[in-house]
């Protein structure tokens, strides 16, 4: 199936800096209301909180994953299928196995390094054979003034800074130029008009676009906030059947995938067919389940629910109900690892279900989880709860490219 939705790979040598230059393009294009997805297409332990979080986190943190065929795959389906123009992150030195990323995109933007005329040669090889349309090559520097070099056919040009321990936004005029022809070439797609599309395909009476909520909190804020939580929950009608669109964090989700309880819950994915999914199936059970690592580690009154993914990739499409262990009832539940949003609003449920005193997913960028729904007078939705202190990074995480 060809997909003519644009998609950018981001593709260069280890260490030329594509990560932050990916976030910086993604928080730049969220700002001007361009709808797109951005999508990880390697399993490195990177995106948006490693940009988000101070680097010591970072370190302690991350974990580089390997290379599968099953992950290969599943991104390339991802790509397939895609709803919206997509940002694609890629690794340095793609493998021939790891090709068919490549050919399901449609345009390349390659951030270079002068000392590395060897990936140069490489990258620009696999631009030309799997037939994409250059958009930039620009060649990263630590130091030194960014400019422009040429700006036909393609874009071309200096980008210095790019360290992932700085904290500034990049606005030169080269950053700029770049964002806007990304701009330009996602608008033309009519993504507007696709979004209205998918809004009037929602199974619900009741929809929830978050782009045009966080406006209507505030006009001014660029992406939304744990104290927005309580009083937004608080401005919806009662529990509903609700179908949700757009970006936002893991416990907005979460969140609103409680507050909906019983009714029906839906949540737009544009990695996959339809778009429109609702949360998995899921069982109690003590039974393992080779897809994911779970783990349970009590601290007072609560479990931090741990959960790893050997894989680094889940796919929604499961043959049975995916197991997890039953809970107490009398705790709480931290949920801590790179889940999925359509896992994430699953598990909610099932231990809402199973009658658990309150639920928080962790959030990285805090440093802390979110109650997202609490039947106790000791935490209210919106409040924080730190990781136990005896807590080691034994079991720590990166966090999966979709968000």
């Amino acid at each position: 199936m060809v997909n003519h939705l644009p998609a950018i790979i981001i593709g260069g040598p280890p260490h030329a800096g594509k990560s932050v230059l990916f976030y910086n393009l993604t928080q730049a294009l969220r700002q001007g209301g361009i709808r797109h997805h951005a999508i990880r297409a390697c399993p490195d332990g990177e995106g948006n909180w490693t940009q988000e979080s101070d680097q010591e986190t970072v370190s302690q943190i991350r974990i580089k994953g390997m290379w599968s065929e099953a992950f290969v795959k599943r991104i390339s389906l991802d790509l397939e299928h895609r709803c919206l123009p997509f940002l694609v992150d890629m690794g340095g030195r793609p493998q021939e196995t790891q090709v068919e990323i490549l050919r399901q995109c449609t345009h390349s933007l390659l951030l270079l390094r002068t000392d590395k005329d060897d990936y140069t040669q490489l990258w620009q090889h696999l631009i030309v054979e799997n037939g994409l349309l250059p958009l930039a090559e620009i060649y990263s520097q630590l130091e030194g003034i960014s400019q422009i070099t040429s700006q036909s056919p393609m874009l071309e040009g200096i980008l210095t800074g790019l360290d992932r321990n700085a904290q500034a936004k990049i606005e030169n005029d080269l950053f700029k130029l770049l964002v806007e022809r990304i701009a330009t070439l996602f608008s033309s797609y009519s993504p507007l008009e696709l979004e209205r599309a998918f809004i009037e395909q929602a199974p619900t009476e009741m929809i929830l676009n978050l782009y045009q909520a966080l406006q209507s909190i505030d006009s001014a804020a660029p992406e939304w906030e744990i104290a927005m939580l309580q009083p937004f929950l608080a401005s919806l009608p009662p529990s509903a059947p609700l179908s949700v669109y757009g970006m936002g964090p893991n416990w907005l989700y979460a969140a609103l995938s409680a507050y909906s309880y019983p009714h029906p819950f839906y949540q737009f994915d544009p990695r996959l067919p339809f778009g429109w999914i609702q949360p998995l199936s899921l069982q109690i059970s003590t039974a393992n389940c080779s897809e994911i690592e779970v783990e349970t580690m009590p601290y007072q009154d609560m479990i931090v629910l741990s959960l790893k993914f050997p894989s680094k990739h889940l796919d929604y499409f499961q043959p049975n109900s995916l197991p997890f262990p039953p809970i107490n009832p009398n705790t709480g539940v931290l949920i801590y690892g790179p889940v999925p949003y359509w896992l994430l609003t699953a598990l909610v449920r099932l231990y809402q279900e199973q009658g658990v005193a309150w639920i928080a997913p962790y959030y990285v960028p805090a440093k802390k989880a979110v109650v997202i729904y609490s039947r106790t007078e000791k935490y209210h939705v919106g409040d924080t709860v730190s990781l136990p202190d005896q807590w080691e990074y034994r079991n720590s995480f990166s966090l999966p490219h979709s968000s």
